[in-house]
């Protein structure tokens, strides 16, 4: 957009598109909070002005007396594949609650569609009110050499995404050990990246000391998976930018905030990384993040401005994130700022949402992947679900993997009886089952088992294809037969 028309109605020579009056405004730029005056036009801020001083004419006028307007909320990192849906009813259901930009890394769908599955997402999230960019997935698969799935990308394709419209960088660096080993494929993709000058995502859990100082120097930015102090201390010394989540998996917690609140200069951006459904619904999306931040104790103008401004800033744009003179008019009004309640939502612009509805149902835009079944698994007889053991006969301490009611795993060791070279399902403990990952991308590699504890499944098999990260077809259950019927149900209907 030519500015002359933007600088005319900064002047006051042309009228507003939209006058917010009256609202106590949270400068993300200073932490302040105070009453304002915000005057758009064609989809950017022109003026924003301590509350009375300025006259502003404009042809739609929105009374903020008694609310806040602050930056929409940014989501530094994003699966939307976890909530079960495509990126227009994910609009549908995030806008209403202040999210107008989301950075999301599309691997679950790359990791069994390829490439197709990446532009899958940029087709269909064109056009929303939901600003989606993308940061193009490092690793397909996770954990090379460990996982199979359906496609692998390298160094190549990576730099060829990389010029797809609203790719804004390399998602999650997951294979932390290939990179502080130097292994090659990894070292490769990492260059492509910083060739292109682009934001390199991280995950590096637990990496401390001359490894995480290895992972660094690599050219990786920053990492969504600290949960320690002392661990997200040394990476702010070492110069990552932390994203601190708070979705299904994980809540922020006390001891963040309080870190927050005792190093002035610390600067963090939010994600909430993977929602469930349900969780999503009933909880929220970036309010939550912002909710929990300000009720550790974390002063709200800082919360606000580490979902949205920091966001932006660390992915390069200039005129995101803030309510400013020349900024994109991404803004929220909120009823309520610490319990973090949207009233109205306004995305470039425009005002997409009242009072936790979306205005006008999100388009659907078309998007192409192959038409086929993507379940493709070998013929499976009962004994496909017998596991194997080392001995013929008698008893065999095993690790197996339990279940935590936080959704984390941790290990076990059990014992377990074998029968005829195989763990006896007749004989195991009421709370032990067994699992099998069976690849399901047409891949020769064989099946792969492990005890698992704590879900206490009696009768029956659950199966499920959405298995991070290569998802691949996983079946738990006790008895062979049930879960060939699991696996066999799940090929039938497409996984």
């Amino acid at each position: 957009m030519p500015r002359y028309d933007l600088i005319a109605a900064t002047r006051g020579a042309r009228e507003f598109d939209l006058a917010i009056l009256n609202a106590n405004l949270v400068n993300v730029f200073t932490c302040e909070v105070y009453p304002a005056d915000i005057g758009i036009f064609e989809g950017r801020i022109a003026l924003v002005a301590p509350a009375g001083v300025e006259h502003l004419e404009a042809r739609q006028v929105i009374d903020g007396t008694g609310k806040w307007a602050a930056p929409g909320f940014i989501d530094s990192h994003v699966h939307i594949e976890s909530s079960m849906v495509t990126p227009p009813p994910f609009a549908e259901a995030v806008v209403p609650m202040g999210t107008t930009a989301v950075v999301i890394d599309p691997h679950e769908i790359g990791n069994v569609f390829g490439r197709a599955g990446i532009r899958y997402m940029l087709d269909t999230s064109e056009g929303l009110p939901l600003r989606v960019l993308v940061t193009i997935s490092s690793c397909v698969p996770a954990a090379e050499g460990i996982e199979t799935a359906g496609a692998a990308f390298h160094a190549e394709d990576i730099r060829e995404m990389l010029g797809w419209p609203r790719v804004v960088g390399i998602a999650e660096v997951m294979d932390f050990p290939a990179v502080i080993s130097g292994a090659p494929r990894m070292v490769e993709i990492l260059e492509v990246g910083i060739e292109a000058n682009t934001a390199i995502q991280g995950h590096s859990p637990q990496v401390r000391g001359r490894a995480l100082n290895a992972y660094l120097a690599a050219g990786i930015h920053s990492d969504h998976e600290t949960v320690d102090p002392a661990e997200m201390h040394e990476k702010l010394q070492l110069g990552m930018l932390p994203f601190v989540r708070s979705g299904s998996f994980r809540s922020v917690g006390q001891a963040i905030p309080d870190m927050l609140n005792s190093l002035p200069f610390m600067e963090v951006a939010l994600c909430t990384d993977d929602i469930f459904p349900a969780d999503l619904l009933a909880r929220g999306h970036m309010d939550r993040v912002i909710r929990e931040m300000i009720a550790g104790g974390v002063m709200p103008a800082l919360a606000y401005r580490a979902a949205s401004l920091n966001a932006a800033r660390h992915y390069g744009f200039r005129d995101l994130g803030g309510i400013a003179p020349g900024y994109v008019a991404d803004l929220v009004l909120l009823s309520d700022l610490e319990d973090v309640r949207a009233s109205v939502v306004i995305a470039n612009g425009r005002i997409v949402a009242r009072d936790g509805a979306l205005l006008q149902p999100a388009p659907r835009p078309a998007g192409n992947l192959p038409a086929r079944n993507s379940v493709i698994i070998p013929d499976l007889t009962p004994e496909s679900f017998h596991m194997p053991a080392p001995i013929t006969e008698g008893e065999i301490a095993v690790n197996a993997i339990r279940v935590l009611h936080n959704r984390y795993i941790d290990l076990e060791t059990i014992t377990l009886r074998v029968e005829n070279g195989h763990i006896d399902y007749a004989s195991l403990p009421e709370n032990v089952c067994i699992s099998v990952v069976i690849p399901r991308h047409g891949q020769a590699a064989a099946a792969s088992f492990a005890p698992v504890t704590e879900i206490n499944i009696l009768h029956g098999a659950m199966a499920s294809t959405v298995a991070h990260d290569s998802h691949n077809l996983i079946v738990v259950g006790r008895n062979p037969e049930d879960m060939l019927l699991a696996a066999r149900t799940l090929k039938a209907c497409g996984g």
